[in-house]
């Protein structure tokens, strides 16, 4: 017995891993055109917990899981969603799957968006947990543009009731995810989502990204987010560029937004343990006259090991007065009208 057991522990792994990421953010005009100051969860990473594991079952088979939850390092609580509530303990990963290192992998249960991976690669700020492109793709996912939202599709970021496959093919990333349309745990109905990225890299990075998701009960598209961008290492430094572009309709299918979101910038690693980046994003609404948001970034994040991070970031924000938060990259947006400067200090632990 005392063999068998040694050998099951030597083709089984399971890690244990989180984020708590902690800090303060002020600015001088919050959405009730007053000045704030309140302690900020996920400055520049969430507050995560989880599980993870693979199995080894030979001739290269693997089986894999992933369980994933949020928290509110503040106060201690569970984050969910409107749709799961509170209640939601792995809110951002439940899932299991199969992978080869030659055919790839398949993956079903809740996880993160394949597009959303993709879009990561060549975001300004990497889908920073604050202040980046992570808010132009929720915000224009769908969530806000309908009564009857898809509860399939969390932010746009994960994907429930889903199947997934992956592989990487020389320099070639690909990730496609398809959400089975049926009602979830609490009784609300869903529609499928399709979810595509392809990433490259090489001396210049690409990526591409399409999602879309229809109305709960029928074929009809509620949203859907189209990107594409490119990154390139010289030395010390990395620039990036990134375009967005979500289209939106309202429960009665009526178009309501179209939206484009051009996002640049540069990382410049000034030490080994140092990186400065400085970006800007420019969202705009086709479909709605002064509808503009610009929002400059400066920050730096100071790794005193490689699991503890001290970091701070400075973002001006001009937003026209129909801006809205389909055209914002700063979580909860800013007033519109108005022009805002935020400043957020904190800390990063991973374990």
């Amino acid at each position: 017995m005392a063999l068998v057991s040694g050998m099951a522990a030597a083709q089984s792994a399971v890690t244990v891993y989180g984020n708590i990421d902690v800090g303060v953010l002020t600015q001088n005009h919050a959405s009730a055109g007053t000045a704030s100051t309140t302690m900020a969860n996920g400055g520049i990473s969430p507050s995560i917990w989880g599980f993870r594991g693979t199995e080894d079952l030979g001739g290269g088979l693997k089986a894999n899981f992933n369980l994933e939850g949020h928290f509110a390092p503040d106060t201690g609580a569970i984050v969910g969603n409107a749709t799961t509530g509170n209640g939601a303990l792995f809110r951002r990963q439940a899932n299991v799957g199969l992978s080869s290192a030659g055919l790839g992998t398949v993956t079903l249960g809740n996880m993160y968006s394949p597009a959303i991976l993709a879009f990561a690669a060549t975001d300004p700020r990497g889908l920073r947990e604050n202040f980046s492109g992570l808010y132009s793709w929720a915000y224009n996912s769908g969530v806000l543009s309908s009564t009857t939202p898809n509860t399939n599709n969390d932010v746009g970021v994960f994907l429930q009731n889903a199947i997934s496959y992956s592989n990487t093919i020389g320099p070639v990333g690909i990730g496609a995810a398809y959400s089975l349309p049926e009602r979830n745990t609490v009784g609300a109905p869903s529609g499928a989502v399709y979810s595509l990225g392809v990433t490259y890299s090489g001396p210049v990075s690409l990526s591409a990204a399409y999602q879309s998701n229809n109305k709960p009960n029928t074929s009809d598209r509620l949203s859907s987010i189209y990107t594409v961008g490119a990154s390139y290492t010289m030395g010390a430094f990395t620039g990036k560029l990134n375009f967005l572009r979500g289209e939106n309709r309202d429960t009665n299918l009526v178009d309501i937004s179209k939206v484009n979101v051009f996002g640049l910038g540069v990382d410049w690693k000034t030490a080994a343990n140092n990186t400065v980046i400085a970006a800007a994003y420019f969202g705009n609404d086709k479909d709605r006259s002064e509808a503009k948001t610009n929002t400059f970034l400066l920050s730096d994040e100071y790794a005193l090991s490689k699991r503890t991070t001290l970091y701070g970031q400075l973002a001006y924000v001009r937003a026209d007065k129909n801006a809205s938060l389909l055209t914002t990259v700063v979580a909860g947006g800013t007033a519109a009208d108005t022009n805002t400067t935020l400043l957020n200090v904190g800390i990063k632990h991973s374990f």
